[in-house]
């Protein structure tokens, strides 16, 4: 269970970096998505490294569905309770977009990050 939780927080960071780097207001504002703009972005270092930390999410995401899998009570259902403990990440991409981007936070994304919180919470148990 060590590498699970270690894991899950590796796949968390990665996944928030690459949606720091992709979703600046900086990076994907200022032009229409037309195919030369798009050809552009593709190049752009936020792109680039922010596919790379996407790129590295999905290699935790097969670590700790490996890791589950070495679990006897979790083993059958592997891939479906990796994907229940990675959205974990959401709740800190939205908690990083309010310091880092400055976007708000409502209501419907708390209730959203608590109901996260207790499904996981029930699915691991």
């Amino acid at each position: 269970m060590f590498y699970v939780i270690l894991y899950t927080i590796l796949f968390s960071l990665v996944t928030v970096i690459s949606i720091l780097l992709t979703g600046s207001r900086s990076f994907i504002s200022g032009s229409n998505l037309t195919p030369m703009a798009i050809i552009k972005m593709l190049f752009d270092w936020h792109f680039l490294l922010g596919a790379t930390f996407a790129f590295a999410a999905r290699l935790f995401f097969i670590m700790i569905n490996n890791s589950l899998l070495k679990i006897p009570d979790l083993a059958g259902s592997s891939t479906t309770v990796t994907t229940f403990i990675t959205s974990i990440a959401m709740v800190f991409v939205i908690i990083a977009n309010y310091y880092f981007l400055g976007e708000k936070i409502n209501t419907t994304q708390g209730v959203g990050v608590f109901v996260i919180l207790f499904g996981i919470f029930l699915i691991t148990r």
